[in-house]
């Protein structure tokens, strides 16, 4: 069985962390964060497009390592542009790794009461709040395209059972 990168796709606070540690569990796939990776890179997280990049860029390096060496990843970061997703198939292509999207569909409501909780404040940057972070990063979703490699994942209320279950169901545990 070939490795696998997970990719989380979802609104702020739909569950995609959540998810991705379950799924850690589940699969033994190595979990990368961009929130981690983000504290562990900057002491002082700016957000800016620089640092952005700098952590994007690492991330994919640590993910077509651990991919090459025929370790399943979790990339468990937004997703929710297209092209973002494409950059990340295109790991797969130069590993030889099965993608698969993980899409947790939250009721939008729920969503933002989460992701605008209060210990999330760290996450926003400088220039902005949570419910405007959540607004500007819900505005540019996109949906999976037809030919994309999706699991719907109902976001409302994550379990093992039920994460074990869509697994099975598709093969992939």
């Amino acid at each position: 069985m070939s490795a696998k990168l997970y990719l989380m796709l979802g609104y702020p606070g739909a569950g995609k962390t959540t998810t991705a540690h379950i799924l850690s569990e589940l699969t033994g796939a190595v979990r990368l964060s961009s929130d981690d990776f983000r504290f562990a890179m900057f002491a002082h997280p700016t957000f800016s497009e620089e640092e952005h990049a700098a952590l994007y860029r690492t991330l994919d390096f640590v993910t077509e390592m651990l991919l090459k060496s025929g370790v399943s990843v979790i990339y468990d970061a937004n997703l929710n542009r297209y092209q973002h997703r494409v950059e990340k198939y295109a790991i797969c292509g130069r590993t030889g790794a099965e993608a698969v999207v993980l899409w947790l569909q939250t009721a939008r409501d729920l969503a933002k009461q989460r992701a605008l909780h209060e210990d999330r404040a760290h996450f926003a940057p400088k220039d902005e709040t949570l419910d405007t972070m959540f607004e500007r990063i819900t505005g540019v979703f996109e949906p999976p395209h037809s030919e994309e490699p999706v699991l719907i994942v109902n976001g409302q209320d994550v379990t093992g059972n039920s994460l074990q279950q869509l697994l099975v169901a598709h093969n992939l545990v």
